[in-house]
Formats: C-alpha cells, sequence, structure tokens
C-alpha cells in the first residue's frame, strides 16, 4: 500500500515536467501515487510526456483541469490529502534527489508528532538560453558539525518576515493543518507562510539538500514591488499582533535582517507604523534610519499604499489573524533568526 501522495502540478511546462517526472521515478521510496494535475485546459501535452516515460505505471492519476484553478487552488486541494499517512507537492519547476521520499518519511516516522519534514534545497537558475546555471549554494546554509535535522515549534522569529520550510521538498501529515484551505486572493509570495500558521505539529528541516530548487525565468509571483511590501507587512504585522517577542529576541532579528541583501530593514519601519508599536525600532542604527528616509523621500505614495495591506488583502489578513490567535500568545523562540545552521555549542565543562 502507497505511503505518500504526490501532487505533481504543470502549467505550460512540457520540459521541466520531463525532468521532475523523471526524479519521481527515480526515488527509492517507491510506495506512491502520484496525482498529476495540468492546469491548462487547452494544453495536453503532460499526457503525452507521462505516456511516454511512465506508460502502464498505475501509480499515476492524471487529471486535466477542465477550468484553470489557479495555483492557490491547486495547493488548496493538495493540502486535503488522500487516504495515505503522508502527501507531498512536486511542481514541474523542481526536482529531488532519489533518496529525498525515503529520507523525509523517515524523519516522519521518528518525529509522530510532527506536522512537516522539508529538505534543504540547491538552487539553480534558468538562463535566456534555456541553459541552467548551478548556483552552488543552498536556501539553508549549514555549517560543519551541523546536526542532521533541525525540530521547529511555532513561533519562531524567522517567522515573522519569512518561511521555514519550501513547499518543493516536503513531506507532511494532511490531517495535522488546521485548515487545507487558504483564501484564494491570498498573494503567491506568501504561500509558505501562511501553510506554517495552520500547522499543529513542528516542522523537522533536512539541512541536507535532496532537491532543487529552480529560478525560473518566468513565474507566476508577483514582480510588483508594492505587492511584495503588502504581502511582508501581512505576515509580520499578524505575527507581531498575535506573538510576544522579547527585547533580546527582537534585537537579533534586526540583526539578522540587517547583513540581508538587499538591505531589509526598511519593513521594521512600515511594521511599526502599521503596528503603532514604536519599540520595534528601538535597534536600529543610524544606517537603517538613514536608508528609511531615503527610501520614503524617493517613494512617498509606494510606502503610504504599502500601508493599505489589511484592507487591500482583508481576506487574507483576517485568515492570519484568525489562525494566529487559535495559539494564544506563546513568546517567540529564536531557533534560527536567518536560514542559517551552525553547530551546536559545547556543552559547559
Amino acid at each position: 500500500m502507497a505511503s505518500v501522495r504526490v501532487f505533481l502540478t504543470t502549467y505550460r511546462r512540457p520540459a521541466l515536467l520531463r525532468r521532475a517526472v523523471r526524479s519521481l521515478l527515480a526515488q527509492t521510496h517507491t510506495q506512491w501515487v502520484c496525482e498529476v494535475h495540468n492546469d491548462d485546459p487547452s494544453d495536453d501535452q503532460p499526457r503525452a510526456l507521462l505516456d511516454e516515460l511512465a506508460r502502464g505505471d498505475s501509480r499515476f492519476v492524471y487529471n486535466q483541469h477542465p477550468e484553470n484553478w489557479g495555483a492557490v487552488g491547486v495547493f488548496n486541494h493538495m493540502y486535503r490529502g488522500g487516504p495515505e499517512p503522508f502527501a507531498s507537492l512536486l511542481e514541474d519547476d523542481n526536482w529531488w534527489d532519489p533518496e529525498f521520499l525515503q529520507t523525509a518519511v523517515a524523519v516522519l516516522e521518528r518525529n509522530p508528532g510532527a506536522a512537516m519534514a522539508w529538505a534543504n534545497m540547491r538552487r539553480w537558475r534558468e538562463e535566456p538560453d534555456g541553459a541552467w546555471t548551478d548556483l552552488n549554494c543552498s536556501i539553508w546554509t549549514v555549517g560543519p558539525g551541523a546536526p542532521e535535522t533541525v525540530v521547529f515549534s511555532w513561533p519562531e522569529c524567522l517567522q515573522s518576515f519569512d518561511a521555514l520550510h519550501s513547499q518543493g521538498a516536503m513531506v507532511f501529515r494532511p490531517g495535522r493543518f488546521r485548515t487545507p484551505e487558504v483564501p484564494l486572493a491570498t498573494p503567491l509570495d506568501i504561500i509558505e507562510p501562511l501553510r506554517e500558521r495552520a500547522a499543529l505539529g513542528p516542522l523537522v528541516l533536512i539541512c541536507r539538500p535532496l532537491a532543487n530548487f529552480a529560478q525560473t525565468a518566468r513565474t507566476a509571483r508577483s514582480v510588483d514591488p508594492l505587492d511584495w511590501i503588502q504581502s511582508k507587512l501581512l505576515v509580520a504585522a499578524s505575527f507581531f499582533d498575535s506573538v510576544e517577542i522579547g527585547p533580546a529576541e527582537l534585537k537579533r532579528l534586526w540583526a539578522a535582517r540587517r547583513v540581508l541583501r538587499p538591505h531589509d530593514t526598511m519593513v521594521f519601519f512600515s511594521l511599526a507604523l502599521a503596528v503603532r508599536q514604536p519599540r520595534l525600532l528601538r535597534h536600529a542604527h543610524p544606517a537603517d534610519w538613514l536608508r528609511a528616509v531615503l527610501e520614503i523621500a524617493r517613494q512617498p505614495v509606494r510606502v503610504v499604499r504599502a500601508l493599505r495591506f489589511r484592507t487591500d488583502c482583508a481576506e487574507t489578513w483576517n485568515w492570519l489573524v484568525g489562525q494566529s490567535a487559535a495559539f494564544g500568545r506563546p513568546r517567540a523562540k529564536a531557533t534560527a533568526l536567518s536560514k542559517v545552521i551552525q553547530a551546536p555549542p559545547p556543552p559547559p565543562p
């Protein structure tokens, strides 16, 4: 009997789909079934590709949508899972190492209360000619001596602005999420942070890269800077609205955001205005203030419009507030302030 239901999603990318399907067929864990979801009603190329690569393989079930569901609609369907204990998502532009499913399932079996396990991912960039460049880095930077896995429990300080997991390299328990649905109007940029607000259990990072993240030339994610800022504020404001974060953790969070490139401290200034908490600016350096003033001077209209995120994205805001409130008002933890995992400190003598 299958233990994992893999949801393979595709939309007008047959060349990339071929790579994804081959990576699924190469998995050392073979007890899976796969729902292929083609979200382009007019394109039948994925069916032909499956006939070529997996003819007669009864583990595949092909679904051509009669109308376009959109990325969020497809992901909502996926989070409902199936009769199997575990589920996973394989997007057509990403691909897995052969041992990915076997490793993630084993980690979840060792952590029966966990909602999800996900693996680190290597980063690749698609070039204009269709070639792929290995960027020689991974989403999480893992130092020598770091543990094989790290367990995170809500709320982590990192979740105030970012997601912990990568949906392209996860295996999860469908029953360990408060709801499979997020609003269809949710910006795709923050689909992962929203899912984590509904998780009913720890999330486990597998530090070793076991999958590949494709930075494609075309993406369904918004390239509008206003959308990006509002998405960040939706996640951050709902976090600070429902989580207690102490002075030490806030100072460390500032330090972690300050070293990002491009600089990412302007979000603190917008957030302080949005939630009316001046204390959030206590750890700003003079250079942070200068960058904020210059940003406001260059883009005053965009800065003001960004602060309308609660009304512009009301359905997503209400969902985030409701999911966050269900946890009460816990104290934030600081297991990781950025996507870096170092070796644990030595025990005291």
